[in-house]
Formats: C-alpha cells, structure tokens, sequence
C-alpha cells in the first residue's frame, strides 16, 4: 500500500523549537500534565503534589552566609586564646620572676580579675541582643589586641590585675559569648554541630596556644610574646568579622541551618515543644528561677574552676609524679586533640539526648580523672588523664554552648547564656587559689585535688535531676 504524502500546505510540528508546544519556553504547564497523570484518589491519599520546574533563582548567591558566619564563630573561639587560662599560665612563671611577687599574689590578681570579668559580662549579654554580635566582634577585637599591649609593659602588681581584668573580660568572657551568641542565631537543628565546630576552635586553642607561647617565651622572652599576640589580633580578627558577619540570617532574607527557603512543615505554638529545641523564648528573670538553669550552671561552673585550676597548675602537678619538665604541655596538647574528636559527637547527640546526661557523663569524667591525679604513682597514667580530660572537655564545650539557647530560645540567649557564663568564670577565677594556698602552706596539692573529685561528682548527681524545662502556652 502506498502512503499518502502529506499535503503540501501541511506544516510539520517543529520538535524542539519555540513554535512546539512541549518547548520549555512556550508555556506549557508540566506540573499540571503530570498532576492529571495521577488519579485523584492517590493525590489526597498520599498528598503528591510534584514541584513547579522553575527557573533557578540567578540572584541567590552559591555560599549560605551561615558558614561564613560559622568560620568567624570558631575563629573567635581559638582569638579568645589571649584571655583564657591555658595561654595566661603559661606566661605566670616568668611574669611572677619579673615582677618579683609570690605565686599567690599572682592567683589573687588572676582570682579578682576572673570574678571582675564574671560580674561585668551579664550587664553585656542584653546589648548584644538588642544590637547584635557583628559591632561587638569588632570593637572587642581592638580591646583584646590592645590589652595584650599593655600586658607587655606590665611592671608591677597594680598594673598586673589591670591587666588581667581586661584580658578576662574581652577574651574569656566577650569572645566566647559572641562566639556562641552568633551560633545561636544562624543555626537551629543542626546547632549541636555548629557548636561542635566552634568548640573544635577552643581544643585547637588549647592544642596549639601553650606550645607556641612557651617557644616563644624562650626565644624572645614573655613581653615579646605579648606583642606577637597582639600583631595576630590586629592582622587577623578585626577586619574579617565586620566583612563576613550578619546578626541574624531573617534580615538577610535567609533562613537559620544554612537554608535558603524555610521548613515546610514547622510546628506551632501549640504543640508540645521538643525537650531538646524549644521555640519559646523565655526571659532571662524567669530562666534565673528555673531550677533546671543552676543545675547546668553547677556543671559548667565546676568544669571551669577544676579544669583552670589543673590547667594553670599541671606543669607542678606532673612534676610530682615524675613527668619531664617539657612534657605536661604535650599532655595538654594530646588532651585538646580527643577533644576535637569529641566535639562533634558532642553536637550530634544535643539534639537527640537530653542535656543533663551528657553532662553528668562529662561530670563523673572529671571526678575520675580527678582520681586518677590524686593516686597515680607512673608518669604514663598522665596519658590517661589526659584522654579523659579531653573527652570531658568536648563534652562540655558543646552542651554548655547549646543548651542555654536550646532550652531557652533565640531572643535573649545573650542575657541568659551571659548570667550562665559570667558564674561559670567566676568558677574559673577560683579553681587555681585553692592550689596556690595548698601548695604554698601545705606543701602539697594533694588537698586541693580531693576538693577537685569531691565537686564534679556532686554536680553530676545533682544534673541527673535537671528535667528539661517548659512554659505553659496561653491563647
């Protein structure tokens, strides 16, 4: 049979061209073709309602600001070295000699400044709600790098608790609260992880700060070193966290977890809250008569006074059990090594434990590692103490950032979290008295060390009993 040639006034339908109706430019609707494809039982049974195929949004840019503001989050971690315990002691043997006071006056002067810094930082927490972390992170930057200035001249005991007064408040006590503070904003599911990358910052810190002091004590002498400290400042963190950083992602048109469009399916008000995130905000007056609030803040509290303490006062500690003069900064560095490992585990169980068993399993850590201290008699046992340091300093770098934010909400995270903080560095600034008085007028540290295993462990029974807190919802 032969076919019939088509007419010649017939056209042939182009396949691909703006003249076809299945070209993506002429207007053909996919998302309806393929909607009437399924039946409509199946649609409401099973809600399939297939994307519209759109052209991608040319204007978005490729990198979320969140990790930009996660990078400075954990660089303002390891930059607030300056001001904390780790790097302070590394420089108090040679500062005591130059000076020429005795190891308790330099503990009190270290003591006053700590609880001076744990006072002031409450009356900061609400201003960093109200006007945001990007003008602070600039502003505490220069006072940090120009405070390790003046701690290059100090020459004598008034301009040392000066001295350490500010090097208390802008690094120990602004830096980490900003650190957390801008975490709290731009992360909400995945803020476990987040914190566990900041917290990283801090073991890197502890990993890598003392052995560089302590070379370049050596080589150049500590006023030196203090200067070095603050030409990095300077270089490195003043400029980058103006550039990089925005307060909160909803003003940039953003969405917290590095997302670019918001979750679809948010729970509201009326639905019970998750025992691990909350979306309501409480204010700080109503977190501060939560027993749960000073149950966690024991925790934190008792970690910063026993692990200040060990960490000012390790070198004199490992001596005594036959530790090499060099060694207990290479103890301190493998223990900030487990804790970078740990941080990240940390961050991922936040969200699925309830805080206060991480905490108190970070709390029986300490009391044991305590143990450990006080009854070795082998030089390789510090190895051990050191692993179970580092695994309880993970622990508590990342629960004792969350959970402020995570049981308390977004909106004064800074007025909360900066009461738990300024009593948690009030604990740091008692932790090396106690060994100071014990080794100056007892001899020993050993006294100091009971009261060291004795502390955590009631804290970590105390927690166990911290439920996670709840407001009652009203229309």
């Amino acid at each position: 049979m032969t076919p019939i040639p088509p007419s010649p006034s017939a056209k042939k339908a182009p396949l691909f061209s703006h003249e076809s109706e299945f070209h993506p430019d002429s207007g053909f609707n996919y998302s309806d073709t393929i909607r009437n494809l399924i039946p409509a039982s199946l649609q409401s049974k099973n809600n399939l309602n297939p994307p519209e195929l759109t052209t991608p949004d040319q204007s978005t840019p490729r990198v979320h600001r969140g990790w930009w503001v996660l990078l400075i989050a954990f660089s303002t971690i390891y930059f607030s070295s300056p001001g904390q315990s780790h790097s302070i002691g590394v420089f108090r043997a040679e500062m005591i000699d130059s000076i020429g006071i005795l190891d308790t006056d330099y503990m009190l002067a270290y003591m006053f400044a700590t609880i001076f810094s744990g006072l002031a930082i409450p009356m900061v927490g609400p201003y960093v709600d109200r006007y945001g972390a990007r003008i602070f992170l600039s502003i505490t930057s220069v006072s940090l790098a120009l405070t390790c200035l003046f701690m290059s001249q100090v020459e004598h005991i008034t301009s040392l608790y000066m001295g350490l007064s500010l090097l208390r408040i802008f690094g120990q006590g602004l830096m980490c609260l900003l650190g957390a503070w801008l975490v709290g904003e731009w992360f909400e599911q995945r803020r476990g992880f987040a914190m566990g990358v900041i917290g990283i910052g801090g073991a890197l810190s502890v990993a890598t700060v003392p052995l560089g002091n302590a070379w370049l004590i050596e080589a150049n002498g500590w006023q030196e070193t203090w200067i070095t400290h603050a030409w990095v400042l300077a270089i490195a963190f003043i400029v980058p966290p103006f550039l990089l950083v925005r307060d909160r992602p909803e003003a940039e048109g953003l969405f917290p977890d590095c997302r670019f469009t918001p979750i679809k399916d948010e729970p509201d008000d009326q639905t019970e809250y998750s025992p691990h995130i909350t979306r309501d905000n409480w204010e700080r007056s109503e977190a501060l008569r939560n027993s749960t609030f000073w149950k966690l803040v024991l925790c934190w509290a008792s970690t910063s006074l026993v692990g200040t303490g060990i960490v000012i006062y390790q070198k004199k500690i490992f001596q005594e059990v036959g530790v090499p003069d060099n060694q207990p900064y290479y103890i301190l560095a493998l223990q900030a090594c487990v804790a970078i490992g740990t941080c990240l585990t940390a961050g991922h169980l936040t969200t699925r434990v309830q805080a206060r068993y991480l905490m108190a399993t970070a709390m029986f850590l300490l009391s044991t590692s305590m143990l450990i201290l006080l009854t070795m008699t082998e030089p390789w046992l510090a190895i051990v103490v050191a692993i179970l340091l580092g695994t309880q300093g993970g622990i508590i770098r990342t629960v004792g950032s969350v959970v402020w934010v995570n049981y308390y909400g977004r909106k004064n995270q800074g007025a909360i979290s900066g009461a738990a903080l300024s009593l948690a560095v009030i604990g740091s600034a008692l932790g090396p008295l106690p060994l100071a008085l014990s080794s100056d007028f007892l001899g020993s540290t050993t006294p100091a060390l009971v009261s060291f295993f004795l502390l955590p462990l009631v804290a970590g029974l105390l927690v166990l009993t911290a439920t996670p807190p709840k407001r009652t919802i009203r229309e």
